[in-house]
């Protein structure tokens, strides 16, 4: 079995609780506002009547009319992101019985996050056939290329240039290795998806290859890249993804 450091998921679980906190936040604030007009109103009511009131009363109450269509928004919007977030921490663990069927010649280091990049990587995944970084999507439906090196989602594009963005994360983090190794090694950038119909041909999304979950072990053992690395450089490339991943968790 693969050698594992870290847990996965933990990115995706940070980042829904701290979503769920503004979507509380936002409620309550939505709840304060709505009570301190109606006591406003209820006020004007027990009073004298005055054209200045009734006008008063007439605009506050299109703005707040206002201001809660918007925040109904902000929240259904929170919302669809805390479940996305979960999602993805629960794609991230499902991926893990597949690649425990790795030999233990292979390290997994999982949630590699750090503060000044773009993003995290689920998994890397470093051994005798190479080094790869695993995105795991926890989409449902097709994934199709899009004829421009990007994916599409049942026929339509996704909210953002995901094979762009994964690609981007990746060359940071590839960066952070080569200062600390003083080695060049290429990483194979490579989306998982465990819920979904792939059929992205490689070379159709650019460098990021596209498979099903079931398809993982299977895949890296029998990866063929443009390089080799010795053992020697697989030592020192996981002594160095620790370090990383030692400062990620700080």
């Amino acid at each position: 079995m693969a050698n594992f450091i870290g847990t996965a998921g933990g990115f995706q679980e940070e980042r829904a609780r701290k979503r769920r906190e503004r979507f509380l936040l936002l409620a309550i604030a939505s709840l304060s506002i709505f009570e301190f007009v109606l006591g406003f109103l209820v006020g004007g009511c027990n009073s004298r009547h005055s054209f200045g009131f009734v006008l008063a009363a007439i605009v506050v109450m299109l703005l707040i009319l206002w201001f809660f269509r918007r925040a109904d928004r902000r929240l259904d919007k929170e919302a669809r992101l805390i479940r996305n977030d979960e999602k993805g921490a629960d794609g991230e663990r499902e991926i893990i019985p597949y690649l425990k069927r790795l030999p233990d010649t292979f390290t997994v280091v999982c949630d590699l996050n750090f503060a000044d990049s773009y993003g995290n990587i689920d998994h890397l995944v470093i051994g005798p056939t190479g080094v790869f970084s695993i995105d795991v999507k926890n989409w449902r439906g097709i994934v199709t290329p899009d004829g421009a090196g990007e994916l599409l989602l049942n026929g339509r594009p996704t909210d953002k240039p995901a094979v762009r963005a994964f690609t981007a994360r990746t060359m940071d983090f590839r960066e952070r290795l080569r200062a600390l190794t003083h080695l060049d090694p290429f990483i194979q950038c490579v989306f998982v998806f465990p819920h979904t119909q792939v059929d992205a041909k490689w070379g159709t999304t650019g460098n990021v290859h596209c498979i099903n979950i079931e398809k993982t072990a299977e895949y890296i053992q029998n990866y063929r890249g443009k390089t080799s690395i010795s053992d020697a450089e697989t030592a020192r490339l996981v002594e160095a993804a620790k370090a990383l991943k030692s400062l990620a968790g700080k």
